[in-house]
């Protein structure tokens, strides 16, 4: 089943979001990272890199 709108109608699909989204599992650590759509590739890059390197230095 699922939403049925307007006369049994569903709703037309949303489109792909094109903001970054990254996902790492390792063991028991999971990082699940989506940036703001507006926001550059490397810059969502470049915080993942951050949470990796605090992860790391949790050790």
């Amino acid at each position: 089943m699922g939403f049925r709108g307007f006369r049994g109608h569903r709703p037309p699909p949303l489109p792909p979001s094109k903001a970054a989204h990254f996902r790492i599992e390792d063991g028991n650590t999971r990082i699940d990272l989506k940036c703001a759509e507006d926001e550059p590739m490397k810059a969502c890059a470049d915080l993942l890199l951050q949470v990796m390197d605090r992860l790391q230095g949790q050790d």
